[in-house]
This record gives C-alpha cells, structure tokens and sequence, in this order.
C-alpha cells in the first residue's frame, strides 16, 4: 500500500521546553501541522531545552543526511553533588564540601582547560546501544553496564559567571557531535573533587541553526501548517550544499531520475561547475527537488524528493543582486561573516619559537588537545627554542605559502594538504610569513596586499582545516636562509616532515632556489614527499592573488568575490572628511585605509561599515548597509581632486564614530566617478546610490555575535611582524 502523500515537506527547528523528550515535541508537530510523517535529528534530553530539528513529510529523509557536527550549549553546573543521571532528574549518589578556589579565578582556568580532545564516557542513563539495547534501559533496570569512551572534542568553553551562594557555574560550550554536557560536568566535577551535575541546559545552536531560527511549540500551535511554512529552515543551507537551480526543461528528467548537465552551482556567493563526486542541491520554485551527484560529464540521482522540500530561499550571485533579486537577511549575515572571516573554531593554544640557530624566528597557533614538548635550548647567544610535536601528533604534513586573500586557489591547497594528512595518520600545520615576504624582497615594489599579513594566521586557522599554523617573522636573514637549512632546522624541528605541499609555482629559500623539483630531490634524501598542486583554475586561468588584484584594479569587486571565494574587504579608521552625504541626512564616515591594501578602483560600490562594539560580555559586530565612495574629489570643477579617499554614506548608523577602527567591505559596482554640474544633481545622484542599497542591502544594521580575534592595531603590528600572541 503506497503512502498517502505528505500535505507539504519542511525543516523546521524547535525551541524545545522542559520536561518533555524529544518524542513528545515530535507528537506535538504532528498535531500541530496535521502530519504524521515527522522525525527529529539530534536528540535533547528531558530536562534540556533549545535548538531540535524536526522533519516534516518528506525532509525526514533529511534528517540520517544532517551532519550537524557542532553544538553549543548553555549550561548551569551545580557543584557539591553528582546524580545517577548527571542532571538534576536523578538522586543524588554522592556529595562533598565545594573548595573555596572553585569560586574564584582557579574556576576561569578549570573552564579554559575543557578546550581540546578528550575520551569521554557517555551517562548510564543515556541514548547509547550497547548490544542493540539502549543504555538507559539497561540502567533503568538497575543493570550496570560498561560504557566505552568515545572521542569528543570541545572547541570552546567559556566561564559566563559563578554562584557562590548557589554553588553553580554559568558555561557556554561549543563541542562535537555525540558529547554529552552531563558527562563534563561529572568529570569535571571528579577532577575538583567536590562532584557536579548539570542543573539546566539550554542547546543554543546545532550546526547552522540557531535558537533565532526556532519557533515554540505554542507558535506552532497556534500557527499550524501555514506557521512551519513561513519559518521552515533552507534545507540547501542546512545540508551546506551548492545549490544548483533547475530549468523547466530538466524537471521531468530530474522526476524521472534521468543524468541532467552539470551547469553551474552557487555556492556562497561563487558561481562555479560542480566538482567530480560533489553532492548538489537540485532545486527548483523555492523547493528542493534532490540531492544529485557529479559523475563523469553529469549529475546522477543520489536522492529525489517527489513533493519538493518547502524553504529554499532565492540565491543569487553577487553580479545578480539587484533592487528585482535584493539579498535576504540570513544571505546578508553570510556575506560579512564570510568578507571578515568570523567564526569557525576560536580555543587554541599560541607559542613562541626560535629555531635555526636563532635565525627563524615567530609563533604557533595549534588546537588544544594537541601533544606537545618543549624542545630545551641550546647555549649560546641564539639559543633555538620551540614546541614539538609529540607522541601521535609527531608526524606532520606542512602547507606552505604566503596566503595574501585566503582565496579559493589557498583553500583548495589546504584542502589537498588535509587530504595528505588524514592518509598519513599525521598533523597538518600550514606554514606562513609576517611581513608579507614581498615586502622584504622587493620594498615599495611590492604588491598591495588583499588581506592583512597579520590577519592571515587567525584566519587560516579559525576558517580551514588544519591542526596548527607556524608564522615567521619574515626578516632578511630567513630570506637568506638556504631553503635545505629553513626545512631541516625550522620544520624539522617542530615535528616529523612526512610531506610538504606546495603551489606548483612556490619558492623557498635564498634566491628561490627551492622550488618544487629542488624540495623533491630533499625530500628524497630526508624522507618526505613533496606535492606541487596545479594552480585551482576559475575560468579558464589560475586563481592568483596577483588576478584578484587585476580585477580590483578595474573596479570588477563582483569577479574578484567570486575568485576569493567572500567579498573584498579593507579596514581603516575614520576621521574627519568632506561630509558629502551629510547634507542630505545620511551619516558618512571618510575612512582612512590601511596603507598597503588593496582598494578597488575608483567608483561608487554598494557594501557595508562594520563596527565593532563592545558590550558586558566582549564584543558585538554591527554592519551597516552603505554606498561607499572610492577616488578623488571632484564634486563640480575641474582640477580640484584631492587625495585618494574612502566615503561611506550609513544607512539606519546613529552615532559618532571618528577615531573608530572599521571593515569596509565591497558587495557590488554601482557607478564610476563624476563631477556635478550643481548641488541638485550631486543630491539626486547620492540619494539615488542610496535608494539602490536600501532595496537591495536593507537599512537595517547586520547585528553579528562575535568580533574578530585581534584589534585594527594588533592586525597591523602583526602584519609588520612587530608583535606575537
């Protein structure tokens, strides 16, 4: 007997309350909506509320692809008990006097040491199958079985506030799929010697979905079906699939399973063909219709969904952004988080090093976890000095490069390099410089930089898959250094070289001489591979720094966005200017750019201020919609241009933001300069730059949660190699 069709197909995400299991909620959504095709992804204890995932009709097929693999939480560890079931729903097994230290700043370092790996063993009383039976079955019985530890991974936990009275730490946690929170505070609370169990326990985010995007059951209720439709979750979004939109042509194949062409994906804001064995989004009318694959010349079927997956939102690439296609406000939050590099992983650990004989010199970023030792010092008046990589961590895979832009041609590098280490069972460190070495070997010569050198490092390390990233302070000496003497002595010593991975252009050492044949033939004689990677291709031409820069030059910040992989940005600090859009009732902000970055040309571009601004607990990041002004003045005569400047007249900005650091950054082209027969026209043409980011950007600040790592000042000292961590 068929199913009877699914009345509509969605993702919905849940603010789950208190006191009901995962199966409950999914009770209640049945109701609610009238369907009776609903599963959930990531079960949430009883007593625990937030973020769950639910799967309405035919998204349930959904749910066994979501990957989810980070969760974040908010947790109250009650201190002086543990309970059968490492919350407040068990009896309380044992009890102890809380040291006076835990309520002091010993509780900050206790939280900062969660940071990293751990072998963790889940709660009797939890959803784990031993012997097919589930543990809490096993456990509800009275039955004592023995749980395995299994690998989890915290990658930030941060102490928001401590109870004395209460006897309770306030946590934010981001972790791994599969950690329980109750088994950190029982550990955690063994390791004090007072015991601890969790209280109250919020899941804030599960991957891509966040608590913003949920609705209460009571909204639902109320709502029903109509309600889940107009919050259901971008099921292309939540997969983190390129999405690739279907033709009226291709439906019937597509329905019928039948190979369709590749065509274009867009992922982000990239256009570009779907790689060999890449999964796609097919979607088609604000639907997802499949999952297909590349093989060969064209898309396979992986998975269809006969009723199409309701809440694709309408994507388009930067160059298509107009006041007819205007950027959604979840497309928009993508776009800074991604211009900025914000997000990814934060805990790490940061060390000094001096290493061949004194001649490298600079710092690591590494993820906690890690097995490290100290490499003592040598006598003399440059002794070496550094961290090692230890015990299963010995063997490493280098990535080398300058990475100006950390652009698609760096990340599919990086991505190649991962791949070599995973297979070698070894870290992967990615190797980069501050300054930027063409500052060092060609002075003024050099090229502007797309990103900061000093940005680079975080960036690298926060965005991409690596387990550490060596800087070097990049002086004359190191440029000197024979390319044999930097890998055996600076690379060498840090860990055991299995591979080195390269741009198949790349250069090391005094005068170049190690290039990839000569770090080949090294190789051979010291035991590690060299990969020289084929340059990533966009277009029919190689994805360099060097094009992206080209492109910025002609104004083209749409093409350069889609060879970054995320839109340009510069930072600077605003100081007082001319004040063009003031007149007309819009705050501006003349900012000063870093000297060394890349401007586009000049022109009228639409885009967005970033201010950072601080609150109780660190930092916040608003960015506001804005028509940003590159060039020269020259409102009406000839011949009164003045210095190169950058204006940005701020849509919905209150306040005064002179001696501010800020981020401009570049979203599209609008108009290329001109001089103003009158006031009039002037005014007609700002307000009309205006009017065109209001349609297409909004007028509402982008409030973002976090701020980049460093300070405007910090960046630039660490681009000139001035200062470590």
């Amino acid at each position: 007997m068929s199913r009877r069709p699914s009345a509509f197909s969605a993702l919905l995400a849940i603010d789950k309350p208190a006191g009901m299991t995962s199966h409950d909620v999914v009770s209640r959504v049945r109701r609610a909506v009238g369907e009776k095709r609903v599963g959930h992804a990531g079960t949430l204890d009883p007593a625990a509320t937030g973020v769950l995932v639910v799967g309405i009709g035919q998204a349930t097929k959904l749910l066994g692809l979501l990957t989810l693999d980070r969760k974040g939480y908010r947790a109250t560890f009650q201190l002086g008990a543990e309970t059968t079931t490492d919350d407040a729903e068990g009896e309380i097994t044992r009890t102890a006097e809380v040291p006076g230290d835990c309520y002091i700043q010993h509780a900050y370092a206790t939280v900062c040491s969660l940071v990293g790996w751990h072998d963790q063993v889940p709660p009797a009383y939890s959803a784990v199958s031993v012997g097919g039976r589930r543990a809490y079955d096993a456990a509800r019985a009275g039955e004592k079985i023995e749980l395995a530890a299994r690998r989890i991974l915290v990658y930030e936990a941060k102490l928001l506030g401590v109870d004395r009275d209460a006897r309770t730490w306030e946590l934010e946690l981001d972790v791994s799929k599969g950690t329980y929170v109750r088994s950190i505070a029982r550990d955690l609370g063994r390791e004090l010697g007072c015991y601890a169990h969790v209280s109250r326990l919020t899941r804030t985010f599960s991957g891509p979905v966040t608590l913003a995007d949920c609705v209460s059951l009571e909204e639902l209720e109320a709502g029903g079906a109509e309600l889940a439709r107009e919050r259901c979750l971008d099921p292309a979004a939540v997969l983190g699939l390129p999405v690739r939109e279907l033709d009226v042509s291709e439906v019937v194949d597509v329905s019928c399973g039948r190979r369709i062409e590749p065509g274009m994906v867009l992922d982000g804001i990239v256009s570009r063909p779907p790689a060999p064995g890449e999964r796609v989004a097919l979607t088609f009318g604000g639907g997802l219709a499949g999952i297909w694959e590349r093989r060969g010349a064209s898309l396979a079927c992986s998975t269809n969904f006969p009723q199409a997956i309701e809440g694709v939102r309408a994507a388009c690439a930067l160059a298509e952004a107009g006041p007819d296609r205007p950027l959604d406000a979840l497309a928009a939050e993508g776009l800074v988080r991604d211009a900025l590099g914000m997000g990814g992983r934060r805990g790490g650990g940061s060390n000094n090093v001096c290493l061949a004989g004194g001649v490298v010199r600079g710092w690591t970023l590494e993820r906690s976890g890690l097995d490290l030792e100290w490499l003592r010092p040598a006598d003399g008046p440059s002794p070496d000095g550094a961290w090692r990589f230890a015990g299963e961590n010995s063997r490493i895979v280098c990535a080398i490069g300058a990475f100006d832009g950390l652009h698609r041609g760096h990340q599919a590098l990086i991505a190649r390099a991962r791949k070599e280490a995973d297979e070698r069972g070894a870290m992967l460190m990615a190797v980069t410089f501050t300054p930027d070495p063409a500052r060092v070997l060609v002075g003024d010569e050099a090229p502007v930089d797309l990103t900061l050198a000093g940005e680079r490092p975080s960036m690298l390390f926060r965005l991409w898959d690596v387990d550490a990233v060596l800087v070097v302070d990049f002086t004359p000496e190191v440029a000197a250094l024979p390319y044999e003497r930097f890998v055996r002595e600076a690379l060498d010593a840090l860990g055991d070289v299995v591979a080195i991975v390269v741009g198949e252009d790349f250069r090391l050492g005094a005068g170049g001489a190690g290039d990839v044949a000569a770090l080949s033939e090294l190789g051979s004689r010291d035991g590690f591979d060299v990969i020289g990677m084929r340059l990533a291709d966009a277009g029919g031409a190689p994805i360099t720094s060097t094009r992206i820069r080209a492109l910025l030059a002609e104004g083209a910040v749409e093409q350069a966005a889609a060879l970054l992989g995320r839109c340009h940005h510069v930072a600077g600090e605003v100081e007082h200017g001319r004040g063009e859009g003031t007149g007309f009732g819009f705050p501006t902000a003349n900012v000063r750019v870093l000297d060394g970055l890349a401007l586009p040309a000049e022109g009228v571009y639409a885009g967005y201020v970033v201010v950072s601004r601080t609150c109780e607990n660190g930092g916040a990041v608003e960015a506001y919609p804005a028509a940003i002004n590159v060039g020269k003045p020259r409102s009406f005569s000839p011949g009164e241009e003045g210095t190169q400047f950058l204006e940005a007249t701020l849509l919905g900005f209150e306040g005064d933001l002179y001696g501010q650091s800020v981020h401009v950054v570049f979203v599209r082209w609008l108009r290329e300069p001109r001089r103003f027969d009158s006031v009039e026209e002037l005014e007609r043409t700002v307000l009309g730059n205006v009017d065109w980011v209001r349609q297409v950007l909004g007028e509402a600040p982008i409030t973002l949660s976090r701020v980049p790592d460093f300070s405007l000042d910090e960046l630039v000292a660490r681009s000139r190699g001035e200062v470590r961590p």
